[in-house]
């Protein structure tokens, strides 16, 4: 019986245009050493109103549509060593279907601009997923559909209602203004959460991570603590992931987390990032160790120049998220990045004002997919990073730096519809199922009043 994996897709909303857009799954068909593996990548679209969808607040309730967990296979025999497993291949990716997100609106918060951070949670086989506006909601996981038409897309349905998920601690132990919900992890029967300055040039931040009940209803939260050294917030306040059983003594630990390519980037990885840490820690209201896997910086560019772009990374790289695959030895990193020439300056989509100056001496880009004013290297593209866990046992052992590992495999990700942009929102991964969920933002152009 093959394993499966599942990559959903979640897309949010736009305030422009009639426009739904929609991702997909994706199905591995391919045998990797003795494990047969299944790979299923999912588009979760979020709207913004005007759509009928059913209001269930009722927790746990799991829907006659939702899609099943499917059964692990057991083990002939427990993994002794797993720098012997097989690694992912892009070739085992294909397309599946879609779902959208509720349009409901609930006290003036719902997922438009949203839909970011997701993450799986295995006691209702549902997903937690984040709001533009910080807040947090929980849905249910519909049977995706395989369909150009997005009226024949199922809904998901609300589980919990919208809820700051940090009862107050983001703005009372980070900053009252600039912090973006960066991050989102069930474990051990704990939602833990990740919050970042997005702007911060001073490089301030301090405190990053926190946990809470899986019910949103219930007001406690432990207060947000220090992951990691002072002074490398922007390197781990983000993105995290659960580390597969056998992996764990080798890479020191049972989650990792990190961030990459935000603004200020002498304080953030040049490049997908790892660091290893207990959350028990961060459970228990302290500050918590965390150990690097994996990050680049500004003194050691090992994937390229900021100020430039290639195929791999260059200063309008995004990373959403990433899933540690277990019964592998692959850690995925999903984001995107941008493979026309570098500009710093104002998007532009006339193409002759391209490299021309404004009145203020600024520099126009061409970018047709943004008008903002910051780098620009259009076209973009989604694309997923592939590294092999033993290189990243190697640094945890201290056998090698952590700037010296590369990716194995640079993999474009090609959904059927795209928005110009080409962002994504995150990622959540059902270990057991092995299903990945990949929110695809915003992908989806409905009209609305934000």
């Amino acid at each position: 019986m093959p394993w499966e994996f599942s990559l959903f897709a979640a897309v949010c909303v736009r305030q422009r245009g009639h426009e739904f857009r929609f991702a997909l799954t994706v199905r591995i068909a391919g045998r990797l050493g003795l494990i047969s593996i299944v790979i299923t990548v999912i588009a979760v679209m979020a709207l913004a109103g005007g759509v009928g969808v059913a209001k269930s607040m009722a927790p746990a309730r799991q829907s006659t549509r939702a899609l099943p967990v499917p059964d692990s296979p057991p083990r002939a025999l427990p993994i002794t060593d797993p720098t012997q497993l097989p690694r992912l291949a892009f070739e085992d990716l294909s397309y599946q279907g879609a779902f959208r997100l509720p349009a409901d609106e609930l006290g003036g918060v719902s997922f438009s601009f949203g839909g970011a951070p997701a993450a799986f949670n295995p006691e209702n086989n549902s997903l937690f997923i984040g709001t533009h506006s910080g807040h947090v909601a929980e849905v249910s996981i519909p049977a995706p559909v395989n369909s150009r038409d997005v009226n024949a897309l199922p809904f998901a349905t609300l589980m919990q209602p919208f809820s700051e998920p940090s009862n107050g601690g983001i703005k009372s132990d980070i900053s009252t203004d600039g912090v973006t919900l960066s991050g989102l992890l069930v474990y051990e029967r704990r939602l833990l959460g990740a919050a970042v300055i997005f702007y911060d040039a001073n490089n301030t931040q301090k405190a990053s991570h926190f946990s809470r009940p899986l019910s949103l209803g219930e007001r406690e939260a432990a207060r947000v603590v220090r992951v990691g050294a002072n002074g490398k917030t922007g390197f781990v306040a983000g993105y995290m992931a659960t580390v597969p059983p056998e992996w764990q003594s080798r890479l020191g630990g049972p989650v990792v987390t990190g961030q990459c390519c935000i603004p200020i980037i002498t304080r953030t990885s040049w490049g997908p990032s790892a660091f290893v840490f207990d959350p028990a820690d961060v459970i228990a209201g302290k500050n918590a160790d965390a150990h690097a896997l994996l990050y680049y910086d500004s003194g050691h560019p090992t994937l390229g120049a900021w100020e430039g772009s290639n195929p791999t990374w260059g200063g309008t790289t995004q990373v959403g998220g990433v899933a540690l695959i277990g019964g592998t030895r692959t850690v995925l990193f999903v984001g995107r990045n941008g493979s026309g020439t570098f500009c710093y300056g104002d998007g532009t989509a006339d193409q002759a004002l391209a490299n021309s100056r404004r009145e203020n001496g600024d520099h126009y880009c061409y970018d047709p997919s943004s008008a903002d004013k910051g780098q620009h290297a259009y076209p973009y593209r989604y694309q997923i990073w592939a590294y092999d866990l033993g290189e990243l046992a190697e640094v945890r052992a201290g056998k090698r730096d952590p700037w010296s590992v590369k990716p194995y495999g640079v993999w474009p990700l090609e959904f059927p519809i795209t928005e110009a942009g080409v962002r994504i929102g995150g990622v959540a991964y059902d270990a057991a199922g092995h299903r990945l969920f990949i929110p695809q933002a915003p992908a989806d152009r409905h009209r609305f009043f934000y």
